[in-house]
């Protein structure tokens, strides 16, 4: 695991303390580029060899040269910089050069790490069906790429204190405005599939790999809003908040909020940060 120790520190870009990247890198003008958002705990990554494994999937997609060894190298050198407890970005882009669309081969990647504090806890949240809707893109599906304009845009339409769910042009429900989304039927729990697009996030890979065998039966497959008059219960999940009860879905339902405490408790058991 990646160790952290001493006080609040700065961004880093390519293994050195800057807040600077170059104007003609290939992530600021064609989002070329990955990231990841990981919790910081007790100065560890407790789920960096997910992280590191979609990011490796991404870059293979996006065509980034990675070199998995010198991220490791900054963010050892980061974490050495900021408090035990937090959250940390990491991007990396293509880096520059190219010709417009076409990157040159042998382009070195751009590395930028950040730290931010833990975000305070929320309530068991509200969520708020955005109209906008995510475009089918096979070859993005799964993976955190920069371009994140269709969370923008869903954003801007959530009333305060509401957290988006997002659908695909087909009306089926793909995941909320930053996390995966897991509701409970009478046959069981469900979460989208994600073939066509949103994001894998690791603490959902976890959950469908080691939680959700012991619990009992998941099934990844397309949802409709108006199935949702059928859920008893749901919860949005990511890397760093960790499970989310959602106590209601704007104009379909109210949910149990206690029914998502047995999943809550067995993710607390692996990983024991999101207890918190």
């Amino acid at each position: 695991m990646l160790r952290s120790s001493a006080v609040n520190g700065p961004w880093l870009v390519n293994g050195a303390v800057c807040d600077r990247v170059p104007a003609d890198d290939r992530g600021l003008h064609y989002g070329q580029g990955l990231f990841e958002t990981m919790r910081l705990s007790g100065g560890e990554l407790p789920l960096w060899p997910r992280h590191r494994a979609r990011l490796s999937r991404g870059a293979r997609s996006l065509g980034i040269d990675l070199d998995e060894a010198r991220v490791e190298d900054d963010l050892a050198r980061a974490l050495a910089l900021w408090p035990s407890e937090g959250v940390v970005k990491l991007i990396v882009t293509a880096g520059s050069g190219g010709e417009r669309y076409h990157a040159d081969t042998g382009t070195v990647p751009t590395r930028v790490i950040g730290y931010r504090p833990m975000p305070q806890p929320r309530a068991p949240l509200r969520l708020q069906v955005c109209s906008h809707r995510l475009p089918c893109t096979p070859a993005l599906a799964g993976i955190k790429h920069l371009n994140r304009l269709d969370q923008v845009l869903a954003a801007r339409e959530l009333d305060p204190g509401c957290e988006g769910l997002l659908l695909d042009a087909s009306q089926r429900i793909v995941e909320t405005l930053s996390g995966n989304f897991f509701v409970k039927t009478a046959s069981g729990w469900r979460t989208p599939p994600l073939t066509g697009n949103g994001v894998r996030g690791v603490l959902r890979e976890l959950l469908l790999d080691t939680v959700f065998p012991a619990l009992g039966e998941l099934h990844e497959t397309d949802m409709s809003l108006s199935e949702l008059c059928e859920a008893e219960a749901a919860f949005a999940c990511n890397a760093v908040r960790g499970i989310e009860p959602v106590a209601s879905i704007e104009g379909w339902c109210n949910l149990d909020v206690g029914a998502v405490a047995p999943v809550s408790a067995a993710l607390h058991r692996l990983v024991p940060c999101f207890a918190d």
